[in-house]
């Protein structure tokens, strides 16, 4: 385990510090704060699956005071959701145990074509920019079982881009607004991160000070990022969500593309 809690590293600590509370606020409003937290952490010089783990259990923390804030200020339908958490739960946890069972390869390659969609979808489509909230194609049962198992086992197998997915699939599926559909998402999407994180617990990969040291950070963002989703709603969340996901996608892409050999093949030219 990497020790950054000495006074050689104090600088290191309050940047961590301060990173979590920038990805507090942007995963209150739109998610994708680990974009921000986990280069940190490496950055920092925390190995990757420590960083894996301690980044779970600072996310856990901001996205329960997100959700926390969302139901203080009464935006949240909990009788709609508590089915959504239970069948999420289950989602994640199969998704869990099937990681040594299924290849995550065909997954790394299909994700940057995914999230390409849900970009071009977010920048184009005229129902992200609903100020109000339409006729849905689901009941509320169906897509609270039928999204929470498979969002969840995605979440619990895979997981990244698993904000934006369930995003979507509120506006689509349930017709809900852009602002909605943030508020809906987060105790779902804490369900999931709880699984994993209790994954990563059992296999020893969290460290649990630098874990909550950042969490302190996120509390003091996802207040104040719940607080602008709950007063600014969508002329905020929707150019927040186009950001993240232009982001994620171009860092999928990054990944994934195999630059080196289009650069030879525009060589051989």
């Amino acid at each position: 385990m990497v020790e950054l809690f000495d006074m050689a590293n104090v600088e290191v600590l309050w940047m961590l510090f301060a990173v979590a509370i920038i990805a507090g606020v942007v995963d209150a409003i739109a998610g994708g704060g680990g974009l921000i937290t986990i280069p940190s952490l490496l950055i920092a010089g925390v190995p990757p699956i420590l960083t894996l783990g301690t980044n779970r259990l600072q996310a856990v923390i901001g996205e329960a005071t997100a959700f926390a804030t969302f139901l203080y200020h009464q935006q949240v339908s909990l009788p709609g959701l508590i089915r959504g958490l239970v069948f999420t739960a289950l989602g994640a946890l199969l998704g869990s145990f099937s990681i040594s069972l299924f290849d995550k390869e065909t997954l790394e390659v299909l994700l940057p074509i995914l999230m390409v969609g849900i970009t071009c979808y977010a920048i184009f489509s005229k129902q992200i920019r609903r100020t109000e909230a339409v006729l849905p194609r689901l009941t509320t049962q169906t897509f609270m079982c039928l999204c929470g198992l498979i969002i969840g086992f995605y979440n619990g197998f895979f997981g990244p881009g698993t904000g934006s997915i369930w995003m979507l699939a509120f506006v689509i599926l349930l017709g809900k607004t852009i602002k909605q559909a943030s508020i809906m998402t987060k105790p779902l999407n804490l369900m999931g991160n709880i699984v994993s994180l209790g994954f990563f617990m059992f296999i020893g990969a969290v460290d649990y000070r630098l874990g909550l040291m950042m969490g302190a950070g996120q509390v003091i963002g996802s207040v104040i990022g719940g607080k602008l989703v709950v007063t600014r709603g969508d002329q905020i969340v929707r150019p927040v969500f186009i950001t993240v996901t232009l982001l994620m996608t171009g860092k999928l892409l990054y990944e994934e593309v195999p630059f080196k050999l289009i650069a030879h093949s525009l060589a051989a030219f």
